[in-house]
């Protein structure tokens, strides 16, 4: 389940990445037209990918903490959540996140830059 899960949040990091630097395909032709490395572009795209799983990892742990106070209140049931399951959910979020804007990273920084600046 949870390899499943991971792989379902690396696509998703996937297309939406790939889908923010298709948007901004002129800009990173301006990058590179400026002389910005192969490298400063992957880390760019890299850094947003990392604070966009940081934020879904930030979301999902408020979420589970208030639905099991929830399920604890209203059903009288006993939820235990682990420190090491909430780390090890945050490693796989943050993992898959950087795994998922490999790609789009790879494809912007090989990106033309005449072609780039002339996208539409």
């Amino acid at each position: 389940v949870v390899g499943l899960e991971a792989v379902i949040g690396v696509l998703v990091i996937l297309l939406t990445m790939y889908t923010a630097v298709k948007e901004r395909t002129r800009e990173i032709g301006i990058l590179k037209s400026l002389g910005a490395s192969r490298a400063f572009i992957i880390s760019v795209i890299e850094k947003e990918a990392f604070l966009l799983s940081l934020l879904g990892v930030g979301v999902g742990f408020v979420v589970s903490l208030v639905t099991k106070f929830i399920l604890q209140r209203t059903m009288d049931m006993a939820v235990a959540i682990e420190p090491r399951e909430l780390f090890l959910a945050m490693v796989i979020g943050l993992s898959s996140g950087l795994l998922g804007a490999l790609y789009p990273a790879f494809a912007a920084a090989n990106q033309d830059a005449v072609r780039a600046l002339s996208y539409e």
